[in-house]
């Protein structure tokens, strides 16, 4: 059965690059689209006189305009909006549709609680099992392409995928990326030789990747470490692995996921973890 991709959005200017990215993505591996859009609870239209009114009118500009999205775009896709919740959208989109990858866009922000309001999408790896697409915002439109070079952040100890995000591994083997393992190493600290690459192989990734050797950096904040392997290894991709915890937790009390995605100029994979 060919993979779906189920593209959070509302089909706006703003996601213009992401729904270009998902296309881009999901061309040579034969998947499809669903574009969804959840509306949580109803909108209030604001009058000059008299009492606020609910806004009706704005459920049928969204489908109008994903299905005007969905024309656009050169692969099989579909579209949905949901007017309910968020456990709707749990329980019957992903239960339905089984997709194999979730894709959103990554609003620019300025700090936690910014970041809390503008990306609705961001605990949904941990919440739902699923690998989450995070496309930047202001992705120019030469990168809107699938990868080809992708920085694997890892840490020292062992993890285990979902089993969903292991569903995901394969159709990152048939993009035929280069896949480089990247560690950041504290100044002080002395890694134990080969303690990451062990944990690539047992953690649910196909042995079928083309893995480079281990790239380190020497860095005091892990998140300035990534970026400066991706920059130096020309990446297109960051793959990170989402521990959960709750992303109130990361927001607030700091992760090195809040601080990548806080500063990203390439898309970002995250692959939820079984929790221990």
């Amino acid at each position: 059965m060919k993979p779906t991709f189920l593209v959070l959005t509302d089909a706006s200017p703003a996601d213009e690059p992401t729904l270009a990215y998902a296309a881009a993505l999901a061309a040579p591996l034969g998947a499809s689209l669903h574009l969804v859009h959840v509306l949580e609870s109803p909108l209030i239209a604001a009058l000059d006189y008299g009492p606020p009114l609910s806004d009706t009118g704005y459920a049928q500009a969204v489908r109008m305009a994903l299905t005007q999205a969905a024309a656009n775009l050169s692969v099989p896709t579909t579209t949905e909006v949901i007017e309910g919740s968020w456990q709707s959208f749990f329980e019957q989109t992903l239960a339905a549709s089984q997709p194999a990858l979730l894709i959103a866009g990554l609003t620019a922000t300025d700090g936690p609680l910014s970041e809390w309001l503008s990306n609705r999408s961001l605990p949904l790896a941990c919440q739902t099992g699923y690998p989450l697409l995070l496309v930047p915002e202001y992705l120019p439109k030469a990168a809107v392409h699938p990868p080809s070079r992708v920085v694997l952040a890892l840490e020292d100890h062992s993890f285990r995928l979902t089993p969903q995000a292991q569903a995901m591994a394969p159709l990152l083997a048939l993009l035929h990326c280069t896949v480089t393992p990247v560690t950041v190493r504290l100044p002080s600290y002395t890694r134990p030789e080969g303690a990451e690459r062990p944990a690539v192989q047992h953690c649910g990734l196909p042995n079928n990747l083309f893995y480079k050797e281990l790239y380190e950096v020497v860095n005091e904040r892990p998140a300035s470490g990534i970026w400066q392997a991706a920059d130096e290894l020309e990446a297109d991709l960051v793959v990170l692995f989402d521990q959960g915890h709750g992303w109130a937790h990361k927001l607030f009390s700091g992760s090195v996921i809040a601080d990548v995605l806080r500063y990203s100029q390439v898309p970002v994979l995250l692959l939820p973890l079984v929790a221990a």
